[in-house]
C-alpha cells in the first residue's frame, strides 16, 4: 500500500473526414471513415462492438506520468486541480497547471525552498523529510512533465490526473 499517482494523457481520434463530405453527396460515413480510428478500434478489440455507420469518435487514454509516495506533488494536485478534495477521483489537469507544476518544482529547487511544494502528511503517504529523496523527486516531475509539454501536439492532448492509496 502507498501512494501511487497518475497522470495520464487523452487523445481525440475523430472518426469521420468531414471534409469528405458534401450535402449534396451520397456518400456514407463509413466511407468518409479516417483510417486511424478504424486502426484504434480493432487494436481494441471493439471493432464487432462498434456502429459502423455511426460518427462517433473514440478517446486514447495513455498513462504519461507516474509517481510513488511523491507527497508534496499529490498535495500541489490536490490543492491546485481537486480543489482541495482528496478523494482519489480523477480530475482534469489543463495546460497552464502542468505549466504551473513544473514551475514550482523549478523554483523550489532553484531556491532551496521546500514551502513552494511542501511535503503533505497522510496515511502510507511516505515520509515528510526534506532530504535528498524529496529534491529527486521533484526534478523526476519536472523531467516527466516536461516533454509532454515540448511535445508539438501538446495542446491536442487533455490530461488527467488520479491517486490511489
Amino acid at each position: 500500500m502507498g501512494l501511487d499517482m497518475y497522470l495520464s494523457a487523452r487523445k481525440h481520434i475523430n472518426k469521420i473526414d468531414w471534409s469528405k463530405l458534401d450535402r449534396d453527396s451520397d456518400t456514407k460515413y463509413s466511407e468518409a471513415t479516417v483510417p486511424q480510428w478504424n486502426d484504434v478500434v480493432e487494436a481494441a478489440g471493439v471493432d464487432t462492438l462498434v456502429d459502423k455507420e455511426s460518427i462517433y469518435g473514440v478517446d486514447v487514454s495513455v498513462n504519461v506520468a507516474y509517481w510513488r509516495k511523491v507527497n508534496s506533488v499529490h498535495g500541489w494536485f490536490v490543492e491546485n486541480v481537486q480543489r482541495g478534495e482528496d478523494d482519489c477521483g480523477e480530475y482534469y489537469v489543463s495546460h497552464s497547471k502542468l505549466k504551473e507544476l513544473i514551475n514550482a518544482c523549478t523554483l523550489a529547487i532553484t531556491n532551496k525552498d521546500p514551502n513552494i511544494l511542501p511535503p503533505r502528511e497522510g496515511f502510507f503517504f511516505g515520509g515528510t523529510d526534506v532530504d535528498e529523496w524529496y529534491w529527486k523527486d521533484l526534478m523526476d516531475t519536472i523531467n516527466q512533465l516536461q516533454p509532454l509539454i515540448d511535445r508539438p501536439d501538446f495542446e491536442n492532448l487533455s490530461f488527467y490526473y488520479q491517486s490511489s492509496w
